[in-house]
């Protein structure tokens, strides 16, 4: 079903509170079009302003985007990670004097073990942006880098383990404890999951807790490739599906 065949006013009754996105295809779609896997990157990114904004238009409070993977990091080509690591020395720049982003109060949020693993000056772009949003709470961006939501969920259970040695009492342990845990304890879980790509699978844990009952819209489009009436689609697909949550 296309977003046309669902009355606009279908849509923003049901629309998702939280959209997480796996943007993937960027390298296969550079290598389609003859150029650089950067350039696949610097398109990609693109499509993610693009995004961004119409979310925000759409009414969308939380978008949580995986931007670098762990795995990524780590074991990809050390040319085209540094190249991605300038990428976003850039783009976190921009987003921190972004008009948009101060216009519509957009809460940045980033994820992972970037502090860590990444170079001093992306480090300083990335928390330029941070503390540039941090008083705003209309809507929320989240990016995940040098990010595993398997390496999240191991580091919440140590970190349980740790606080359960210093307990007087036995500790209870309960869904809510597990979440305060989590890289994601501030935000609601994800409604709905959108993956581009062609590749109709999850990827190393991302989100694991907070999409345990998400939606799922796999498209075949490489990420950027992927427009705002793609998204619009996701958004009146989420539309027509009932939630029954175990019902």
């Amino acid at each position: 079903m296309t977003s046309a065949q669902i009355e606009p006013s279908q849509a923003e009754i049901i629309l998702p509170r939280h959209v997480a996105i796996t943007p993937d295809g960027n390298r296969r779609w550079a290598k389609k079009h003859g150029k650089k896997a950067i350039e696949g990157h610097e398109e990609g990114t693109k499509v993610f302003k693009t995004i961004l904004k119409h979310a925000s238009a759409r009414n969308v409070e939380y978008v949580s985007m995986w931007g670098m993977s762990l795995d990524n990091f780590v074991k990809r080509n050390p040319a085209e990670v540094a190249g991605l690591l300038n990428l976003f020395r850039k783009e976190f720049k921009d987003l921190a004097q972004d008009e948009d982003i101060h216009r519509n109060k957009v809460h940045v949020n980033v994820l992972g073990r970037w502090q860590e693993k990444f170079p001093f000056p992306v480090r300083g772009a990335v928390q330029e942006a941070i503390d540039a949003t941090k008083d705003y709470s209309k809507l929320f961006l989240n990016i995940f880098l040098a990010y595993s939501g398997t390496d999240e969920m191991l580091e919440a259970v140590k970190s349980i383990a740790e606080k359960a040695k210093d307990a007087k009492e036995k500790l209870l342990i309960t869904p809510e404890l597990l979440k305060q845990h989590l890289y994601t304890k501030d935000m609601p879980p994800v409604d709905l999951l959108i993956r581009t790509g062609g590749e109709p699978h999850l990827s190393a844990g991302f989100m694991m807790w907070d999409c345990a009952d998400s939606q799922l819209f796999f498209t075949e489009k490489y990420w950027p490739d992927f427009t705002t009436g793609d998204f619009d689609e996701a958004l009146a697909e989420y539309a027509t599906r009932g939630r029954r949550f175990g019902k």
